[in-house]
């Protein structure tokens, strides 16, 4: 268990209210440590992680999986107390979509414990968390690391934010409105794709309103819920692994390139791998990203035909064949 994790479970279990709690809710886990130890402790584990991968190893692990489902309905009318903890998310709007759907459950005492380097962590956070608990502190530090804990559920709700035509649920990239980069995507994408998948759609702003046979897919179950909530047919999994190889004529790919705060650029392998598993022979990948990124040389790696079809001040876009 690395030390941020034990520092979260300790000091969430150090809770007055934490051997009587009838759950434990556990918000982010990268490691899978805080899965794994409160299964142990034998007590009732919801795991309300966005990543796919993740929540299969906790399902795995004996977990509850709140999945592609919204926090807010699974946990509705429920009693009793709970503990919910974890990593703290890097959005804003995450938190807050917790916060709310936590408080407003109908839980009798619900104790929140979110832990992260200290650098990480901004008052702003407090006051998030303010709206929905009576009570918000800091919690004594540990090396570079600290605890936001929050107790005294409000009556409180979440609302999902619309604008635009969009909806962001949780922490969804882009929130309610389609990035720059995605609309670069969407102006290169051919007016007669056939099938198309958009792989990690986000909120949907890429295939949103795309006539045909479109398909989504994102490994964030609040992108899935977002692009579901604008009637996209949005699938929760791994970079398309529900789908057949060769089934689509297009790919859309406008890849994450962070891991939580830290830039991650590995992070466009897998799905370029999967997006040439998904093409059918003559299909076409369109991919952006931020052009200071390698990118490029992935992609040619992987594709015999590469070709650069759009590039402004910040954003490239190839197109690829295999």
């Amino acid at each position: 268990m690395r030390a941020l994790d034990r520092l979260i479970w300790e000091q969430a279990s150090e809770l007055e209210g934490f051997e009587s709690a009838d759950m434990l809710i556990v918000c982010n886990d990268p490691t899978g440590a805080l899965v794994r130890a409160g299964v142990e402790s034998g007590k009732r584990v919801v795991v309300a992680d966005t990543d796919y991968s993740r929540c299969r190893q906790a399902a795995a692990l004996g977990a509850e999986v709140v999945g592609d489902q919204r926090l807010d309905e699974y946990l509705a009318g429920l009693s009793g107390s709970c503990v919910a903890l974890g990593e703290m998310p890097k959005s804003l709007a995450r938190l807050d979509y917790l916060a709310r759907s936590i408080a407003g459950a109908g839980f009798t005492q619900a104790d929140v414990v979110l832990g992260a380097n200290n650098k990480h962590l901004s008052r702003t956070m407090n006051s998030v968390l303010e709206q929905s608990f009576v009570e918000v502190h800091a919690t004594r530090g540990r090396g570079k690391f600290r605890c936001l804990a929050a107790r005294g559920p409000k009556p409180v709700s979440y609302t999902p934010v619309e604008e635009n035509g969009f909806v962001a649920i949780g922490g969804v990239f882009a929130g309610a409105r389609a990035d720059y980069g995605g609309q670069l995507l969407r102006s290169c994408l051919p007016d007669t794709p056939g099938a198309l998948l958009d792989l990690g759609c986000g909120n949907g702003a890429v295939s949103k309103g795309l006539e045909g046979e479109v398909c989504a897919t994102d490994a964030d179950a609040d992108a899935v819920l977002s692009a579901r909530a604008i009637g996209i047919d949005a699938t929760w999994d791994d970079a398309g692994s529900k789908f057949a190889d060769a089934s689509f004529d297009t790919v859309a790919l406008n890849p994450p390139f962070h891991a939580g705060t830290t830039v991650d650029t590995t992070l466009v392998e897998h799905l370029l791998d999967a997006s040439h598993r998904l093409l059918k022979p003559g299909g076409q990948l369109f991919i952006v990203f931020n052009s200071h990124l390698p990118y490029r040389a992935q992609v040619t790696k992987r594709f015999a035909q590469v070709e650069q079809v759009a590039r402004n001040s910040k954003f490239t876009v190839l197109t690829a064949r295999r």
